[in-house]
């Protein structure tokens, strides 16, 4: 944890010194050198070299707890693959506002593949991914043709489509009360056929699940994060993808419990060495540095959840960069107390589609079942199992800004 938030705190600060510096019109070559430790391939002639030089952990409770995080979204693993590309999910709230205040997406299922690019025609990326949607229809009055023929909206996924007589709500069963028309390939369509004529000014309700058009293939940056393939949703890449495998984004209509969120705060102390040729150059490099950072870019940071508490000032330094023409490196360095958070999330399981209440009778006949033959047994049970969903167990991180900085 210490040094995934470290990484993450020197990538944020080496980012706004290099927003400052490329704007000076005598130091715009300074920005490629503004590294964290010392990575140059040769010495350059000036530099910021970023640093983390300690911390100390402040609990916010004895368990770390913060509270239960209410979401559209949560992420799901496919039965039998590593489920450790997408590091975490999250709404993208910016994609909501824009939408009216609504979800962009339908509610469903979407699947995530990651496959080779360059076999997908992107050459310039290893590993890209595609997106196959299962989406939700949740309560269609269907269409009625005849008192025995009935029309769907979209032809449904085999074995997701559940019928209702309405206005009872009594469910009823295929291949007993009535039968999905098949295509040539064998595939459900939009007809259904009932077996007994339906009359007395009842109807139909349905839900089911439909498959829509994959999409993709979309690029793969490793420590980056993607807000286009599936609208409404973040998806952040780590560095454990891996091509082959499978997971799913599972999207609900209403916010629901999703994960727990766990999290305290930490104080980090971090050093910044100012090196330059030129002394005069040193010292304004020193100066602006400290300004950027703890007057322009404090108010920023703030409301990021980094708080800078304040500067330490250091001593100049210098040593020979060459002997023969008796000329230096003039170096300094200032420090700053940084407070700043961490979280991770623990997935919560959710399996209940729906549930309808049963007598004590029906109750004993279901507890008395063995496993295999739970699902679909009384009608009112879906577990997302049934389409090779599992949950995730391992938390994972919450995703504060500096570490995926960047949507692709």
């Amino acid at each position: 944890m210490y040094f995934y938030l470290t990484d993450s705190l020197t990538r944020k600060f080496i980012h706004e010194l290099r927003r400052f510096w490329q704007h000076h019109p005598k130091h715009r070559d300074l920005v490629d050198a503004i590294q964290g430790k010392y990575s140059f391939k040769e010495r350059p002639q000036k530099s910021i070299v970023v640093k983390t030089a300690g911390g100390s952990h402040l609990s916010l409770s004895p368990d770390h707890y913060k509270g239960m995080v209410m979401s559209h979204v949560y992420l799901s693993k496919r039965v039998g693959k590593p489920g450790l590309s997408v590091e975490w999910v999250r709404e993208d709230g910016r994609a909501i506002q824009e939408n009216g205040g609504t979800f962009p997406s339908q509610p469903g299922v979407y699947f995530i593949d990651v496959v080779d690019g360059p076999e997908n025609g992107l050459a310039h990326n290893p590993v890209a991914f595609y997106v196959d949607p299962l989406i939700d229809q949740r309560g269609e009055q269907v269409t009625k043709v005849d008192d025995s023929t009935f029309q769907l909206q979209k032809a449904p996924l085999a074995g997701t489509l559940r019928l209702f007589e309405m206005p009872a709500g009594f469910l009823y069963v295929e291949g007993t009360n009535y039968t999905v028309t098949l295509n040539d390939q064998g595939k459900p369509t939009e007809e259904v056929k009932l077996t007994e004529p339906l009359t007395g000014g009842r109807w139909l309700q349905a839900d089911y699940r439909w498959p829509d058009e994959s999409r993709g293939p979309f690029p793969i940056v490793e420590q980056h994060a993607n807000n286009s393939a599936i609208p409404g949703v973040v998806l952040a890449f780590g560095r454990r993808v891996e091509i082959g495998d499978q997971q799913a984004v599972v999207v609900q209509p209403i916010r629901y419990p999703s994960a727990l969120e766990y999290g305290g705060r930490w104080t980090m102390s971090m050093e910044f060495e100012i090196t330059a040729r030129d002394v005069y150059d040193q010292r304004e490099i020193y100066d602006w540095s400290i300004m950027a950072l703890y007057a322009i870019a404090r108010g920023r940071l703030s409301t990021e959840g980094i708080e800078i508490l304040s500067v330490g000032l250091g001593g100049e330094s210098e040593e020979v960069y060459d002997e023969t023409g008796d000329d230096y490196l003039y170096s300094a360095i200032f420090t700053m107390e940084v407070e700043t958070e961490w979280a991770v999330h623990v997935p919560l399981n959710v399996w209940l589609r729906q549930a309808a209440p049963l007598t004590n009778a029906e109750a004993q006949i279901i507890a008395g079942l063995p496993d295999d033959q739970l699902p679909g047994q009384d009608g009112n049970i879906k577990a997302l199992a049934d389409i090779g969903l599992e949950s995730v167990r391992d938390p994972y991180w919450a995703g504060k800004v500096g570490t995926f900085e960047s949507f692709k």
